[in-house]
């Protein structure tokens, strides 16, 4: 597949490589294109990386990454998007175009006749599966070790709360409880996983909060806040969006 942004002919290397992501930023949302195979340049390598670890051929790996530099550049376009770290923002666009792939997928028959109903034999996707499962370890990872545990307990090894106290040296009580606080911080980490790191502090303040925000787990103060910070800034609000999305995919 062809590159479609190359920067260097109008920009050079060395103005290439003295500007940072934002300033580069800014130039596409102002129409120049050669701005955007600077960033093209700078970060399809990462974005190579990230295709490669989700499918298993090259020429699958190229489309998934021309399609979401593709998507970022109309994003920017349009006044949306990041406004100083084009990374984590392209490699989140790297993953759900993907997803939006198989969804897409699982939408078409590709056989003579159309069937009269949906297979019914409960199998997923795999490549479905394995990007879910993936975040999911992440999240998993990120959680205190004692919420891991009562995670593991209950929902891995299928045990009660009466069995697990005497493990954690707590009630059944308080591991029930426990357990509780656990899936829902499970369930936070896993949104977090989706949402891409920003260095503006009022975004980084209501980006680090938004699972909670979208799970109504803020206290109302908090929430009002963001809410206000969602009223003013795009990128956040679209962010919002996206992550309710996925929030109300999760059992």
């Amino acid at each position: 597949m062809s590159e479609p942004w190359r920067g260097e002919e109008m920009w050079g290397d060395s103005a290439g490589e003295s500007l940072d992501d934002a300033a580069l930023i800014d130039a596409v949302r102002q129409g120049d294109t050669a701005a955007y195979g600077v960033l093209y340049e700078r970060h399809l390598g990462a974005a190579r990386r990230a295709a490669g670890a989700l499918v298993t051929s090259r020429s699958e790996r190229d489309d998934l990454v021309a399609e979401s530099f593709t998507k970022v550049l109309r994003i920017l376009r349009s006044g949306r998007g990041p406004t100083d770290r084009f990374r984590p923002y392209l490699l989140t666009t790297v993953r759900n175009s993907l997803l939006n792939w198989r969804q897409q997928d699982s939408a078409l028959s590709l056989v003579a006749s159309v069937p009269e109903a949906p297979p019914v034999d409960g199998r997923a996707d795999p490549v479905d599966v394995r990007v879910h499962a993936n975040v999911a370890a992440a999240a998993f990872a990120r959680l205190p070790q004692r919420w891991r545990l009562v995670l593991w307990y209950t929902e891995i090894e299928a045990r009660t709360p009466a069995q697990v106290a005497p493990i954690l040296g707590m009630t059944p009580n308080s591991v029930a409880a426990l357990a509780y606080r656990a899936r829902e911080g499970l369930r936070r980490a896993y949104l977090d996983e989706h949402l891409p790191e920003v260095t503006c502090r009022g975004c980084r303040v209501a980006v680090d909060q938004l699972a909670g925000f979208v799970r109504r787990t803020l206290t109302e103060r908090r929430s009002r806040a963001i809410a206000a910070h969602l009223d003013r800034c795009t990128g956040c609000r679209d962010l919002a969006v996206e992550l309710r999305g996925l929030n109300e995919q999760l059992p």
